[in-house]
Protein backbone atom coordinates (compact mmCIF):
# COMPACT_ATOMS: atom_id res chain seq x y z
CA UNK A 1 0.00 0.00 0.00
CA UNK A 2 1.85 3.26 -1.37
CA UNK A 3 1.05 6.54 1.12
CA UNK A 4 0.22 9.47 -1.05
CA UNK A 5 1.51 12.96 -0.38
CA UNK A 6 -1.83 14.02 0.63
CA UNK A 7 -2.35 11.63 3.27
CA UNK A 8 1.07 12.56 4.43
CA UNK A 9 -0.13 16.16 4.78
CA UNK A 10 -3.51 15.57 6.28
CA UNK A 11 -1.62 13.01 8.98
CA UNK A 12 0.99 15.93 9.31
CA UNK A 13 -1.92 19.00 10.10
CA UNK A 14 -4.22 16.23 12.21
CA UNK A 15 -1.26 15.78 14.86
CA UNK A 16 -0.95 19.79 14.39
CA UNK A 17 -4.05 20.36 15.54
CA UNK A 18 -4.08 17.94 18.13
CA UNK A 19 -0.70 19.50 19.68
CA UNK A 20 -2.26 23.06 19.13
CA UNK A 21 -5.26 22.01 21.31
CA UNK A 22 -2.98 20.44 24.04
CA UNK A 23 -0.98 23.50 24.20
CA UNK A 24 -4.22 25.46 24.40
CA UNK A 25 -5.73 23.34 26.78
CA UNK A 26 -2.76 23.41 29.09
CA UNK A 27 -2.41 27.02 29.04
CA UNK A 28 -6.30 27.35 29.75
CA UNK A 29 -6.34 24.46 32.94
CA UNK A 30 -2.92 26.35 34.21
CA UNK A 31 -4.70 29.75 34.33
CA UNK A 32 -7.76 27.81 36.00
CA UNK A 33 -5.78 26.11 38.56
CA UNK A 34 -4.31 29.41 39.30
CA UNK A 35 -7.24 31.81 39.63
CA UNK A 36 -8.14 28.70 42.57
CA UNK A 37 -4.89 28.28 44.14
CA UNK A 38 -4.47 25.00 43.36
CA UNK A 39 -1.50 22.62 41.75
CA UNK A 40 -0.05 24.25 39.14
CA UNK A 41 1.32 23.32 35.14
CA UNK A 42 4.93 23.44 34.93
CA UNK A 43 6.55 26.08 33.15
CA UNK A 44 8.57 23.59 31.67
CA UNK A 45 5.51 21.32 29.97
CA UNK A 46 3.94 24.18 28.71
CA UNK A 47 7.22 24.98 27.29
CA UNK A 48 7.30 21.39 25.63
CA UNK A 49 4.00 22.13 24.25
CA UNK A 50 5.59 24.93 22.10
CA UNK A 51 8.64 23.23 21.54
CA UNK A 52 6.66 20.39 19.45
CA UNK A 53 4.55 22.61 17.66
CA UNK A 54 1.76 24.13 19.80
CA UNK A 55 2.92 27.47 19.49
CA UNK A 56 0.58 29.31 17.68
CA UNK A 57 -2.36 27.40 20.37
CA UNK A 58 -0.16 28.38 22.73
CA UNK A 59 0.01 32.34 22.04
CA UNK A 60 -3.47 32.17 20.83
CA UNK A 61 -4.21 30.85 24.44
CA UNK A 62 -1.91 33.06 26.36
CA UNK A 63 -3.52 35.76 24.86
CA UNK A 64 -6.93 34.88 25.34
CA UNK A 65 -6.50 33.99 28.45
CA UNK A 66 -4.65 36.68 29.51
CA UNK A 67 -1.99 34.14 31.50
CA UNK A 68 1.50 34.68 31.53
CA UNK A 69 2.26 37.50 29.11
CA UNK A 70 3.20 39.72 31.98
CA UNK A 71 5.93 37.12 33.08
CA UNK A 72 8.85 38.49 31.01
CA UNK A 73 11.47 35.29 31.86
CA UNK A 74 8.79 32.89 30.55
CA UNK A 75 7.90 35.11 28.32
CA UNK A 76 11.67 34.96 26.91
CA UNK A 77 12.02 31.07 26.61
CA UNK A 78 8.86 30.74 24.81
CA UNK A 79 10.46 33.18 22.42
CA UNK A 80 13.08 30.72 22.37
CA UNK A 81 10.82 27.56 21.64
CA UNK A 82 9.07 29.12 19.21
CA UNK A 83 12.44 29.97 17.23
CA UNK A 84 13.69 26.45 17.64
CA UNK A 85 10.68 24.93 16.59
CA UNK A 86 10.63 26.98 13.16
CA UNK A 87 14.42 26.15 13.12
CA UNK A 88 13.94 22.43 12.63
CA UNK A 89 11.06 22.75 10.78
CA UNK A 90 13.18 24.70 8.42
CA UNK A 91 15.90 21.96 8.66
CA UNK A 92 13.66 19.28 7.82
CA UNK A 93 11.99 20.99 4.75
CA UNK A 94 15.38 21.73 3.56
CA UNK A 95 16.67 18.27 4.01
CA UNK A 96 13.41 17.09 2.51
CA UNK A 97 13.63 19.32 -0.88
CA UNK A 98 17.27 18.72 -1.37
Amino acid sequence: MEISTQQITLFIVAILVAINLGSMIAIWLDKHRAKKGQWRIKEETLLVWALIGGWPGGIWAMRRFRHKTSKGSFIAKYVLAVVLNIGAVAVIVFVTIA
